[in-house]
């Protein structure tokens, strides 16, 4: 079962690169906002931006579903793998509604109010 730790110690330290590469790819996206680029470009880096964050849920996820396993198999509970996982995951979601706020204001503007008298 050491072996099967040492993995899920692996699996934690590539999710934390994924977390690390889509902060990379959320720089570009917030840069090409504020700069003008190729139509091209910003197609291509927020179709990273889907595939990375759809990487790190499914990596966060069997992190935490071998993190369950390995505890019934082996009655030891792995807490740091699952904890980091859930501060990591959450780091993303809180990234990704960050940028969609950016890119909404930015695209279409902010408005008060909205009604009309």
């Amino acid at each position: 079962m050491l072996a099967f730790r040492r993995i899920l110690a692996f699996s934690s330290r590539i999710h934390s690169y994924l977390l690390a590469l889509y902060l990379f790819f959320a720089l570009l996206f917030v840069l090409f906002l504020y700069f003008p680029v190729s139509e091209i470009l910003v197609t291509f880096v927020t179709a990273c931006q889907m595939v990375l964050g759809w990487t790190i849920f499914l990596e966060g996820s069997w992190i935490i579903l071998a993190s369950v396993y390995q505890f019934f198999y082996s009655h030891v509970a792995c807490i740091a793998p699952v904890l980091m996982t859930l501060l990591r995951l959450g780091a993303y979601f809180v990234i990704s509604i960050v940028l969609d706020i950016l890119n909404t204001i930015i695209v279409s503007g902010f408005s008060y109010g909205g009604g009309t008298p």
